[in-house]
């Protein structure tokens, strides 16, 4: 697995197969510990944050 992600790249979600761009590191809380996190946006500028780790597992690059 590789956790290097290219921000303002475009990458496709493996279910709805629309595309997604990083665009910042960030961090989210899950279960109350700080995780590394990945804020995403939309092409119409719409914006998302998930866990690094499910973002990887989750989205792969155009």
């Amino acid at each position: 697995m590789n956790d290097s992600i290219e921000f303002n790249t475009s990458y496709i979600h493996y279910k709805n197969g629309l595309t997604y761009i990083p665009i910042d590191n960030c961090k989210i809380q899950e279960n109350d510990i700080w995780v590394e996190a990945i804020l995403y946006k939309t092409q119409s500028q719409e914006l998302f944050v998930r866990s690094k780790k499910e973002f990887i597992e989750k989205f792969a690059k155009e």
